[in-house]
């Protein structure tokens, strides 16, 4: 009576919820709905559990059935968001691209393969760091910084003269590193300064030609965005940030599959347990 409405509601879920994203293309939403959408659609199905889950309600309230449905719908919007991610990875449009040029214009592209000629202008690449501070319930103060590059991508050495009115994109590169906790002001400023250091001499050391395709930065990161700025040369307003990967093409998505399998799996197992160790009403299951 509790476990077999529990697969109904996953499996209608995963059936309604892929479905709708792969015929409707849901991501083009924007970068929020991909969390928004997963969020209702796994509170609509927790409401449809609350009756055939009677039998775990206390009182009229139902409190002691709150906690399966709450670790459900916290499953569900896990498992939504890597499932959006992997049908996005699996059906964004690609475009094979013969000139760089031709990323001037990137049309709804969200996958890139370079079929012609392109040089990485790593000398005019643009450079922004930043570090920040988090303080958890405790008190203990959490510190991480970041580095990001973004480096011109154009059709060959010569276009970074000064004719060249935009590059068509920019690959980005990101570096994160946990600082530490509770640092003093000095201590800070030497790890981060170390932290820069690091990252500039890793990213020195890259052949940033060594890519399989490039995946566009649909809702790119401000910070991003002002290590464009950076360079010697103009980014505009809304630059095309490209992140190179050096997977194979058919494996893009992999990750988020395997993600959203393992998810489910376990927590299925754990909300299965819960299901079949938890006492129940008595006054429900006589009447059943």
């Amino acid at each position: 009576h509790l476990v077999s409405p529990y697969f109904k509601a996953l499996g209608a879920f995963l059936a309604g919820y892929a479905g709708a994203t792969a015929l409707l293309q849901l991501w083009a939403l924007g970068y929020w709905w991909s969390f928004g959408l997963p969020i209702a659609a796994g509170f609509a199905a927790c409401r449809w559990l609350w009756h055939p889950w009677a039998l775990l309600a206390r009182n009229f309230k139902g409190e002691t059935r709150r906690l399966p449905l709450m670790l459900l719908w916290l499953l569900l919007t896990a498992v939504g968001h890597n499932v959006r991610e992997y049908l996005h990875a699996r059906l964004g449009p690609i475009r094979d691209v013969r000139s760089v040029r031709e990323l001037a214009r990137p049309g709804a592209a969200v996958f890139f393969r370079l079929r012609g000629p392109f040089y990485v202008d790593k000398p005019h690449a643009g450079h922004y760091a930043t570090h920040w501070m988090t303080r958890d319930k405790s008190g203990v103060r959490r510190y991480s910084a970041a580095c990001y590059y973004a480096c011109p991508l154009l059709a060959s050495n010569t276009d970074t003269t000064a004719t060249l009115a935009l590059p068509p994109a920019w690959l980005g590169y990101t570096f994160q590193h946990f600082l530490g906790n509770n640092l003093s002001s000095s201590e800070l400023d030497w790890r981060y300064q170390n932290f820069v250091a690091r990252s500039d001499a890793r990213f020195d050391s890259l052949n940033l030609s060594d890519f399989t395709y490039l995946l566009r930065q649909e809702h790119p990161v401000y910070t991003l965005t002002r290590a464009a700025a950076a360079s010697h040369l103009p980014s505009g307003q809304n630059p095309l940030l490209l992140t190179p990967v050096q997977a194979p093409f058919a494996a893009r998505g992999t990750s988020s599959l395997r993600w959203a399998l393992g998810l489910t799996l376990v927590g299925s197992f754990f909300i299965v347990l819960l299901l079949l160790t938890m006492s129940l009403n008595p006054f429900m299951a006589t009447n059943r």
